[in-house]
C-alpha cells in the first residue's frame, strides 16, 4: 500500500518536499490556504548556496543595523511574538558550531546539484549560475566581513554599472513563479485548500475536518509557530515582476541605498524588498519597494506584485526534525528558503520515509525539549 502524506505548507519547502516524497512512491496531499507555490513567489529568485551572511539575524550588531532600517522606514515591527524575542536573547551572538557549519554546506551543494539537474532536464523555470552584485556603503568593511564567513564565499572586488561593488561568484538565479509550477506539476498532489488548524501525530485539522495519513509533514512558514510552538517569526516582504527599457547585465542588490534586489529573467525583471517583521494584511510598504525599483530601472511597467513572509528562526537556521512517528517539521529557512529548499524537501522526505532517524537542526537549540 503506498503510504499517504499530508504536507502541511504549499511554498517551496512544501513543494519540495511533496516532490521527494511523490518520487519515492508516496500519495501526497498539501494542505494549505494558498495556492501552490504563492507562498513563496514574491522572493527574487537569487541562490546563494555558499553565503550565509544574509540569514544571520543574530550575528553581534544587527539588531543595531535593524534599528537603523526602522529608523529610516525600510523596516517596520507588526508582530511581536515574547517567545521568539526571548530564544533571539538566548541565541544572539551565539555560533552553532562547525557541525551545523558543514550541514548548511552540504544542503548547499545538494541544492546547486538539484537545481543543475531539473535545468538540464528542462530549463523551463530560468535558472541561470551568474554572479550577484552587491552594492554596498564599505566595500571594505564587506569584503573582511566575507573573509570571516564560515561558508567560505567565493568573491571579489568589481565594478558594476560604474559602482564599486562585490561579486559573488557561486551564486545562480531563477524564476520564482516558473520554479514553483515546475515542481508543483512534478509533485503532482493533491491539495486541500485550506490553512491547517491544527496538527498532530498522524494528523491534521483543516476546514474543520479530520484527516488522517502515515506521516504529517509541517512546512507551514511562519505559522510553525502557531501549529507546533516553535520560534518562528513572519519577516514580510513584496516582490514586482515589472518590464522597462532600462535591463541590467546581472542581478545585483543594492544595500546603499533603496535595499532593493533586481533579478532579470527572461520575460520579466524581479524587483523585491523590504524585511519586516509583519504578519498583517497592510502591504503599503510595497509602494517603497516599487519606487526603488524605478530609482534604480527607471520607468517600469508592474505586471504584478506578490507578497512573501519569510519564516525565520532566532539564528537563522532551519529546524528539521521528527516531532512523533508520524510528525515532520522542516521550517525556518529565513531569507535562503529558494537557496535550500531542494535540501530542506529531501531531509524532510528523508525523515518522513524513516530513512533518517537523528536531526541536524533540532528545535532543542532553542531550550525546547525534543522528543
Amino acid at each position: 500500500m503506498r503510504m499517504r502524506a499530508l504536507v502541511v505548507g504549499g511554498g517551496v519547502v512544501g513543494l519540495f518536499a511533496a516532490y521527494y516524497l511523490r518520487r519515492e512512491g508516496a500519495e501526497v496531499v498539501l494542505v494549505d490556504g494558498l495556492e501552490p507555490g504563492e507562498a513563496s513567489r514574491a522572493a527574487a529568485g537569487i541562490l546563494e548556496f555558499t553565503r550565509f551572511k544574509i540569514n544571520r539575524i543574530n550575528a553581534v550588531g544587527y539588531p543595531t543595523a535593524y534599528l537603523s532600517m526602522l529608523s529610516r522606514g525600510a523596516a517596520r515591527i507588526r508582530h511581536m511574538d515574547p517567545k521568539w524575542i526571548l530564544a533571539y536573547a538566548r541565541s544572539y551572538g551565539r555560533d552553532p558550531g562547525e557541525d551545523a557549519w558543514e550541514a548548511v554546506r552540504e544542503m548547499g551543494r545538494f541544492s546547486w546539484a538539484e537545481y543543475r539537474r531539473l535545468a538540464e532536464e528542462r530549463n523551463d523555470f530560468d535558472y541561470a549560475e551568474e554572479p550577484l552584485y552587491e552594492l554596498v556603503d564599505d566595500v571594505d568593511k564587506e569584503v573582511e566581513e566575507l573573509r570571516r564567513d564560515p561558508l567560505r564565499p567565493k568573491f571579489e572586488e568589481a565594478e558594476f554599472e560604474g559602482r564599486r561593488a562585490v561579486a559573488y561568484l557561486e551564486a545562480a538565479r531563477l524564476s520564482t513563479d516558473l520554479a514553483a509550477r515546475r515542481i508543483r506539476e512534478e509533485a503532482a498532489p493533491g491539495r486541500i485548500a485550506a490553512y491547517a488548524e491544527a496538527v498532530g501525530d498522524g494528523f491534521v485539522v483543516a476546514g474543520g475536518r479530520r484527516m488522517e495519513a502515515d506521516v504529517v509533514v509541517v512546512a507551514a512558514g511562519w505559522r510553525t509557530s502557531r501549529l507546533l510552538g516553535l520560534p518562528v517569526a513572519p519577516f514580510k516582504g513584496y516582490g514586482f515582476r515589472v518590464k522597462t527599457p532600462r535591463r541590467p547585465r546581472a542581478m545585483f542588490i543594492d544595500l546603499a541605498d533603496t535595499g532593493v534586489a533586481v533579478v532579470p529573467l527572461g520575460g520579466w525583471i524581479k524587483a523585491t524588498g523590504r524585511f519586516d517583521m509583519d504578519s498583517t494584511e497592510d502591504h503599503s510598504p510595497a509602494e517603497r519597494v516599487l519606487a526603488g525599483a524605478r530609482k534604480l530601472l527607471g520607468d517600469v511597467e508592474v505586471l504584478d506584485m506578490a507578497v512573501g513572509y519569510r519564516p525565520c528562526t532566532p539564528d537563522g537556521l532551519p529546524i528539521v526534525e521528527r516531532l512523533g512517528e508520524r510528525l515532520v517539521v522542516a521550517a525556518g529557512a529565513c531569507r535562503l528558503g529558494w537557496t535550500f529548499g531542494p535540501a530542506l524537501g529531501r531531509m524532510a522526505a528523508d525523515l518522513a520515509l524513516g530513512r533518517v532517524k537523528e536531526a541536524r537542526f533540532p528545535s532543542s537549540r532553542f531550550g525546547r525539549r525534543t522528543p
